[in-house]
């Protein structure tokens, strides 16, 4: 029996069997005889639901928060979902998981520190000839050095953290935009702006823009705006129409706050003014379109007002927390902007342009680099992924 730090590893256990007990659903508990006292907690935030993107894969995008409950310095090595007993996409081990992953204390790596917590952004991908998984686990490799002997690291992998797949299906909704060469930015399926705003609002972390769209357009010359980067009217789709991407009833509107200058985003940003002059839409089955960043005073509909598919609801803005104009377009499960998750969704149609290279660039005034020979064609039920260049209608 160990003596030299004993008494801390046995407190360690004690609170994490507590743990494991409670938090441990009947139908994950497998014999006492394979478990495993793990040093960290993973949860994931919410049930994923699979949707089909544009590069024919379907994806199922969802984050599990990771709390090390230990004081122990420990490492994740790999993240690997699976379903059916296999391996679902490719794991998450390495610069990969690095770059999903987000410590809370600002740290960079892998590492959680004693009681340090950590985001990890998850996009499972499997091919469309797949079976809709009904439910998910991972295969997660932990490593940390034992306080008797650090410099002979403790490794172990160990099958668990699951949940069922949710069974909803993605909506299929008409384009909110019309027109050639409009591109997806911050869309599906990086770690991005839209997916690491996860946001504890009284207390509870919410996940409302992460199926998010920001929509700007390239203009005659493959370029974001021709003239004054701080002038509105630089860019072309300033102010263009947008439509209600589906029937339903309006449940939230904001239309009077100022327009930003390009360029920069505005001091003093809270983020009850994040989305700017907005619309939100109920648009059945508990989802909500929700439409943001819209022009000064120029909100067509009211609060309580039934629209229909293909209706002008707006114009096209620069409004609340941004730094250019654009459409932040998601669809989430609440009326709240803030107070919700956000749901995958697809468009009926639209055709493929390429994949935009230089995002930065355009935004400093640079040509569009657009590769041509990703993404093309036309496309029916999917999501566009990030910063596909999209035509929308005829």
């Amino acid at each position: 029996m160990k003596t030299r730090g004993s008494s801390r590893l046995i407190l360690f256990a004690a609170v994490l069997l507590g743990l494991v007990a409670a938090a441990s659903p009947a139908s994950a508990i497998r014999p006492d005889s394979q478990a495993f006292l793990s040093p960290v907690d993973f949860q994931i935030v919410n049930r994923p639901t699979p949707v089909r993107g544009a590069d024919d894969r379907r994806h199922m995008v969802y984050e599990i928060q990771a709390v090390n409950q230990s004081g122990l310095e420990v490492e994740i090595r790999k993240v690997a979902p699976r379903a059916q007993g296999n391996r679902l996409g490719l794991p998450f081990t390495g610069s990969r998981l690095e770059e999903r992953m987000r410590i809370n204390s600002g740290a960079t790596g892998t590492t959680l520190g004693p009681g340090g917590s950590a985001m990890i952004f998850i996009d499972a991908s499997y091919s469309l000839g797949r079976k809709r998984p009904k439910a998910i686990s991972h295969a997660i490799s932990l490593a940390w050095a034992d306080p008797e002997t650090p410099s002979e690291p403790v490794g172990h992998t160990f099958l668990g953290v699951s949940t069922r797949v949710a069974r909803q299906k993605p909506v299929v909704l008409s384009a909110p935009l019309r027109g050639s060469k409009w591109v997806a930015v911050n869309g599906c399926c990086t770690l991005n702006a839209h997916r690491g705003a996860t946001l504890a609002i009284d207390g509870t972390v919410r996940v409302p823009e992460r199926f998010a769209i920001d929509f700007v357009q390239l203009n005659d010359q493959n370029r974001l705006y021709s003239g004054l980067k701080v002038d509105l009217f630089s860019y072309g789709y300033y102010r263009t129409p947008v439509y209600s991407a589906a029937p339903g009833r309006v449940v939230g509107v904001r239309r009077n706050l100022p327009e930003q200058i390009p360029g920069s985003l505005p001091a003093g940003a809270t983020i009850q003014m994040a989305g700017g002059n907005h619309v939100v839409v109920d648009i059945g089955h508990g989802r909500y379109a929700f439409y943001a960043h819209l022009a000064t005073n120029s909100i067509r509909v009211r609060r309580g007002q039934k629209v229909k598919a293909g209706q002008v609801i707006g114009l096209l803005g620069n409004t609340g927390n941004t730094d250019g104009p654009h459409l932040h377009f998601h669809v989430m499960n609440s009326p709240s902007p803030l107070q919700s998750s956000g749901l995958p969704f697809v468009f009926r149609n639209f055709r493929g342009q390429g994949v935009l290279g230089n995002v930065a660039g355009i935004q400093n005034g640079e040509v569009a680099s657009i590769n041509h020979n990703r993404l093309r064609g036309v496309y029916r039920r999917v999501l566009p992924m990030e910063n596909q260049v999209v035509r929308f209608g005829r």
